[in-house]
């Protein structure tokens, strides 16, 4: 699609690429996990998995959380067309990096409700070990729920340094002044060639 574009691979096109990875595979981990959590509560209700069973399960936990991913991945897709807008040296500056990243998770998108939920059912196989019986997980809820249960019991403090962080950034943002993009010197190597004078045209 780049290539069809006109859009060549440099930094900036390949850094949209790169901030849309973390987004892209966001789906794939909420459906893998949902479907974890699926087969684990399958497996306690029924007393054992058969094949049939697992498949159905898979396809009711791609089911239940593809639709709402589709969406947040498009959502996030759109939240970058406001850049196609820019015009000048900022237009061709960030054009590339804007669409890079929206072929990403468009791309991602299709791919969360498609291949994803085909390949649950290829690989995810074995015995699904309960959440608690992990160690990582084990200390990560450790670690969480006293911090969850601080916040849950302090919302008007929360609040308040939500609100405060906020506040911050004014002073910050009245220096920004009014300059989209800053004078770039970028040092670039000029290549002109010269010949000797009185050179015939045939030798040029």
């Amino acid at each position: 699609v780049m290539y069809m574009q006109g859009v060549n691979a440099n930094i900036l096109s390949l850094g949209g690429i790169a901030l849309a990875i973390g987004a892209m595979v966001d789906a794939a981990v909420v459906m893998i996990e949902n479907a974890h959590k699926k087969l684990e509560h399958a497996e306690h209700e029924h007393g054992g998995m058969t094949e049939k069973l697992r498949r159905k399960t898979l396809i009711e936990a791609a089911v239940e959380v593809g639709p709402a991913l589709f969406f947040s991945l498009l959502i996030i897709t759109l939240s970058f067309l406001p850049v196609f807008s820019l015009e000048a040296q900022e237009g061709k500056l960030f054009k590339p990096l804007a669409l890079t990243k929206t072929y990403s998770m468009a791309a991602a998108a299709g791919l969360s409700v498609t291949l994803i939920p085909v390949l649950m059912i290829m690989f995810i196989k074995g015995k699904i070990l309960p959440e608690e019986k992990n160690p990582i997980n084990r200390f990560l809820i450790a670690a969480y729920r006293p911090a969850l249960t601080w916040v849950m019991h302090r919302p008007k403090l929360v609040l308040a340094l939500a609100l405060a962080a906020i506040l911050a950034t004014a002073w910050p943002m009245s220096r920004l002044g009014g300059e989209f993009m800053p004078a770039l010197a970028e040092g670039d190597l000029l290549y002109m060639p010269t010949a000797l004078p009185g050179l015939s045209a045939s030798k040029a």
